[in-house]
């Protein structure tokens, strides 16, 4: 079942996905209201890890109480050995939202992400300033990771979305 939204009045969770450090950002109009990351351990072996990922990903739902959530596709290239851990965080972090309630996740594309807040190719920097100027804020979220999560939240606000399911 498809539920319809008021995107400019809805609590949006924009997601990083990685396994090391997840961003994520939580934005309802052209409010911030909360922004940061979720670590895990690197000694950590991995199924403790993912469980770590999932357990905290369901509590800031708990915290945050969100309407819909925004997840960057992550991208690699031809020779990423992080890809396999990163794309098993990824299902789990749907694996969590889905158990918390948020079975219709918007998927985005980096490029859709950077041109929402800034440009097609926008650079770290230039999204954490893009950012502090739509929310307001009066410093660039840190670290970049939580800006990248803001700025994913919006794009899905903006009503961007990728075609993969």
């Amino acid at each position: 079942m498809t539920v319809l939204y008021d995107l400019a009045d809805c609590v949006i969770l924009g997601i990083d996905p990685a396994i090391a450090t997840i961003g994520f950002g939580v934005i309802r109009g052209k409010q911030a209201l909360d922004y940061g990351v979720i670590t895990t351990p690197a000694k950590q072996p991995m199924y403790e890890r993912l469980s770590q990922i999932r357990s905290d990903i369901q509590e800031l739902c708990d915290l945050i109480q969100p309407d819909l959530a925004a997840i960057e596709m992550p991208f690699f290239g031809r020779e990423n050995t992080n890809a396999s851990k990163v794309l098993r965080a990824l299902g789990v972090i749907e694996l969590a939202l889905g158990d918390w309630g948020l079975t219709e996740l918007v998927f985005l594309h980096q490029s859709q992400v950077k041109a929402a807040v800034a440009q097609y190719g926008a650079n770290k920097g230039e999204i954490k300033q893009a950012v502090m100027h739509i929310f307001g804020l009066a410093h660039p979220p840190s670290p970049d990771d939580s800006a990248d999560g803001l700025a994913i939240a919006y794009a899905a606000q903006c009503g961007a979305r990728a075609n993969v399911a």
